[in-house]
């Protein structure tokens, strides 16, 4: 009768125990051929009810994050952090990154009242991407073997602006993913280049490897997860599967004939939008207000691929009215914000400063969406 009490008492004090929410830090898992260079994300998943985090409210939103990642020294040369995603589009108010024999670590905090970091709350796992690990593999790591990246327990931490408040593996409300990188015998492809050719089609190029048994294109779309679309034995591909106004970002990997693949090719996006007057004349071209909306739907849905809120509508953008050197340089901001957390190159403008308008700005910012 005793042990039936002790029992019962037990099964009662289990089921008063509460799970406790964690936000979650993850590294993705990438393939790379020796001596090749691949990014590793790093993601942040805010879930509602922990110490930290967009439900809390002010001051105790996500502001900081500090995390040491261990590598294997005879596998990879060296893991540096930079910014990206969310976290590339506020600027810090402090920024350190630290690399040393076996280890790369950083910390990274923001202002909450000028610089919010834009986390959302309970999306998918892993979370928005805040960052990436370049991992430069050694020449002599041998194909097949896995380098595995740790996040250094005692040292992972996420905070509000102050540090007043942190959440850590210690105390329970910050879960840590680790990631890898597995050393593949194939190299990684190369000059992946997506271009929309109307609102229903989109050409994927890329420059091929030798040993490839085929590849898998990847795509993503509206911030989703990266998903394989198709195989092929070779470049090009045309996707066909596309929905107008719609910004979509491509990679490839080559794979062996025995499933081996390599790493992911550079990201390139293709907006699905049809421009009127396109090509634009210079001193022909008559300026309609069409020209700046498609724009703003273009860079919106650039924005959207790269989790970043749309552009407001601006009532100055209007038929018969005057086109203003602000209706340019918002659309440059907007779209460098999002060209950035998708990982792209920064692009270069004719007249940084524009006074006058002309067919080359318009020109300019939608081959940036093209």
């Amino acid at each position: 009768m005793r042990r039936r009490i002790t029992f019962l008492a037990t099964v009662l004090l289990l089921a008063n125990v509460r799970v406790r929410a964690q936000d979650v830090l993850t590294l993705s898992h990438e393939s790379a051929p020796a001596g090749g260079i691949v990014a590793v994300s790093v993601s942040l998943l805010d879930v509602s009810g922990t110490a930290l985090g967009v439900d809390t409210g002010s001051p105790n939103r996500i502001q900081g994050f500090a995390f040491k990642v261990l590598f294997p020294t005879e596998l990879v040369t060296s893991v540096a952090f930079t910014r990206a995603g969310i976290a590339a589009t506020v600027t810090p108010m402090h920024s350190t990154a630290l690399q040393g024999t076996g280890w790369s670590s950083c910390i990274v905090s923001f202002h909450e009242a000028t610089n919010p970091l834009p986390l959302n709350l309970n999306t998918t796992a892993p979370g928005d991407r805040i960052g990436t690990l370049t991992v430069t593999m050694r020449g002599d790591a041998p194909a097949g073997s896995i380098a595995t990246l740790t996040l250094h327990p005692v040292s992972a931490a996420l905070s509000n602006q102050s540090g007043a408040t942190q959440e850590t593996a210690a105390n329970g409300h910050l879960s840590l993913v680790n990631g890898s990188v597995t050393v593949s015998a194939l190299q990684t492809p190369t000059n992946l280049i997506a271009t929309a050719t109307g609102a229903s089609q989109v050409n994927v190029s890329w420059s091929g490897v030798s040993g490839a048994d085929h590849y898998e294109v990847w795509r993503s779309f509206n911030g989703g997860a990266y998903a394989l679309i198709n195989t092929d034995t070779a470049s090009p591909f045309t996707d066909s599967t596309v929905s107008a106004n719609t910004t979509y970002l491509y990679r490839v990997r080559a794979v062996e004939v025995d499933d081996d693949p390599s790493g992911f090719s550079n990201i390139d996006a293709a907006t699905t939008i049809v421009f009127t007057d396109d090509p634009l004349v210079a001193q022909s071209t008559t300026v309609k207000a069409v020209h700046l909306t498609q724009l703003r739907a273009a860079v919106n849905a650039m924005r959207a691929s790269a989790e970043l809120s749309a552009l407001g509508t601006d009532p100055t953008v209007a038929a018969s009215a005057l086109v203003r050197t602000t209706h340019i340089t918002d659309l440059r901001t907007a779209l460098s914000a999002a060209r950035a957390a998708i990982g792209l190159n920064t692009l270069t403008y004719t007249d940084p400063v524009p006074t006058l308008i002309k067919a080359i700005h318009v020109t300019e910012l939608r081959n940036g969406v093209k």
